[in-house]
């Protein structure tokens, strides 16, 4: 009866072994489709199963190419290592399929990864429900269910969490293959009762997750004008590394300026600091330290420097300074105005502390001035230092509130930002909370002890090809350094060929539905690890809500068919043709709100 079985699930023998990729000769049979104890296979499936018996061990990999394509290269005789080794009749035909090796069992006990390769003229079998049992087995305990395997509807889909979480993570497909329902169904999960410590933080550029998560998540808006017991969005400007901070407020300062402001800045951070709870010594202060100074003075300072005029060209002091004829008004943000230089070597005479960077002044000016950056530059926030450097809140509230709510997840909702402004924003962000969570390794808030998940949605936005924005810049480097201090990333896109491929290569996992453009299943196919790029050829095939889960997370390369989430994100398809069937038409009234909404910068 053994033997029967055996030979019912036989399809082929290896023809040629090339690392962990098989060429495979399949035997004649009448039909590829065969019936093995009651279920029916087909013989040669794209993304199959298949088991290549080892004596007291199996391999297992996953077909990635059927046909005369997938036939081993022909030596110089026309014959190919199979026939030229003269193995056996029973292979007669010109049927052939290509097989990844993922991994093998041994003792009823699956491990990923291969420990020996098979030889020419082993048999190769189907797998069965028995030996997918045994690949995907274990009771799932601290994984997260995200559907069923395509091919198996009885056994569940599971990420394991931790490769997940730590290894970073990509979710890819084209518009309506099912992104949002999928990353709609992990929030689901992951803010569920089974783990009530999750901290997760969602960039949501169009503002659809908040509907799906409902009661376990807090939103962080960005429009203007929210009242102040919100949970609007605010980023400290004295937060940011200097050069963050200057690449946002005076970008194109010359290269020998630079250094002056910063000397500047460090010592207006060093009088500051003296008023913190906790001084810091002199000797840590640099320009890059999160302590509060005072913008609007910096930049009245540097106007001074700008503007002044005396009446020596050598002896310039306060005594030989020309009396303003406006002194100009900081909290205003009004330039003063001094008697201007003639252009002869005569009174009035230029400033030599001039910089000659009256055009990143007015940058500065505007900056702090513009409505859209009032989450950053409002004078009348807790966080705004006055002229010493005082603040009525400090850093510890604000990243309590981001990532240390009593909710488990956080979603940062964009989508009422212009899209020139958005980079800056998630970038100044996401610096606060990267090194907050560097410096906190040891403690229990640490990314060590509670690790943090953050999840970009439109990642194409924030990391594209050849870009050196705020929000690039920080994401790089938690692609690239994050795991080590608990800080995971899940960037969602429809363009991964937009994506900067070094942070593509750094996801330990790869969740790809459908995409049709050649461009992106070439990105999917160099991310693929293991000999698995021919699998990216499924891809323009998948069904709404299927995916190829392949990776750390979902150690066996698999399609699995996502279940619903139980809210729909906002960014689901209209209802149509409902929409159009209803008998009244909208109210033109509404047009007078979205105007207002515009000019507030607003979506409610």
């Amino acid at each position: 009866m053994l033997e029967s079985s055996r030979r019912a699930t036989y399809v082929g023998q290896v023809a040629s072994v090339r690392g962990g990729t098989i060429r495979v000769r399949l035997r004649a049979v009448p039909s590829t489709l065969v019936m093995v104890n009651g279920h029916s296979y087909r013989i040669g499936q794209v993304g199959a199963f298949l088991r290549i018996p080892q004596g007291y061990s199996d391999l297992y990999g996953v077909c990635t190419q059927v046909g005369a394509d997938a036939a081993p290269i022909r030596n110089d005789l026309g014959l190919t290592q199979l026939e030229s080794a003269e193995v056996g009749t029973e292979l007669e035909g010109y049927r052939w399929l290509t097989i990844a090796l993922f991994g093998e069992s041994l003792g009823g006990q699956f491990e990923r990864g291969i420990g020996q390769y098979p030889a020419i003229g082993d048999e190769v079998h189907l797998v069965t429900p028995l030996d997918l049992t045994m690949i995907y087995g274990g009771d799932g305990g601290g994984d997260v269910t995200i559907g069923r395997i395509a091919d198996s509807a009885d056994v569940p889909a599971r990420l394991l969490l931790g490769a997940l979480v730590s290894r970073h993570s990509c979710i890819v497909g084209s518009t309506g293959a099912g992104k949002s329902n999928l990353v709609a169904v992990l929030l689901e999960s992951l803010s569920g009762a089974e783990f009530p410590s999750a901290r997760l933080l969602v960039i949501d550029p169009h503002g659809e997750y908040a509907s799906c998560v409902g009661a376990n998540a807090q939103v962080i808006r960005t429009g203007i004008g929210l009242p102040a017991g919100s949970n609007r969005l605010r980023v400290p400007f004295w937060a940011l590394p200097f050069d963050e901070l200057i690449a946002i407020t005076m970008d194109g300062l010359p290269a020998h300026v630079v250094e002056p402001i910063r000397d500047q800045v460090r010592a207006m951070k060093l009088l500051a600091s003296q008023h913190l709870a906790a001084p810091a010594p002199p000797e840590t202060v640099t320009a890059d330290s999160p302590i509060p100074f005072s913008l609007r003075h910096l930049w009245m300072e540097l106007e001074q420097d700008e503007r002044a005029t005396y009446s020596t060209s050598n002896d310039q002091t306060d005594a030989t300074r020309h009396t303003p004829t406006d002194p100009g008004d900081v909290a205003a943000l009004r330039p003063p105005t001094y008697p201007p230089a003639t252009s002869y070597n005569s009174n009035p005479f230029v400033s030599k502390k001039r910089k000659g960077i009256g055009r990143q002044l007015d940058l500065l000016r505007s900056r702090m001035l513009d409505s859209r950056y009032s989450f950053m530059f409002d004078p009348n926030d807790a966080l705004a230092p006055d002229a010493s450097g005082k603040t009525a809140e400090d850093l510890d509230v604000l990243v309590a509130q981001w990532v240390g709510s009593d909710k488990p997840v956080t979603i940062l909702d964009v989508s009422g930002l212009p899209a020139e402004v958005t980079g800056a924003v998630v970038g100044s962000m996401m610096r606060i909370i990267y090194d907050a969570l560097f410096w906190a390794a040891d403690l229990d808030v640490g990314g060590r002890k509670q690790p943090l998940l953050v999840v970009v949605d439109e990642a194409h936005r924030f990391l594209p090809n050849s870009s050196d924005s705020a929000a690039h810049r920080c994401f790089s480097r938690i692609a690239k350094e994050g795991r080590k201090y608990g800080i995971g990333l899940m960037l969602v896109s429809q363009r991964p060929s937009d994506i900067d491929q070094t942070v593509l290569s750094q996801c330990g996992t790869l969740l790809a539905l459908r995409l049709t453009n050649s461009q992106d299943r070439s990105a999917v196919a160099n991310a693929l690890p293991d000999d698995l790029g021919g699998l990216a050829e499924l891809l323009p095939a998948l069904r709404t809500g299927e995916l190829l889960a392949v990776g750390d997370a979902f150690q066996v390369p698999s399609r699995v068919r996502v279940r619903r989430a139980l809210a729909k994100p906002i960014g689901d398809d209209p209802p149509m043709p409902a929409a159009w069937k209803r008998p009244n038409r909208p109210d033109t009234v509404g047009y007078a709100q979205a105007v207002k909404n515009w000019r507030t910068q607003s979506t409610s």
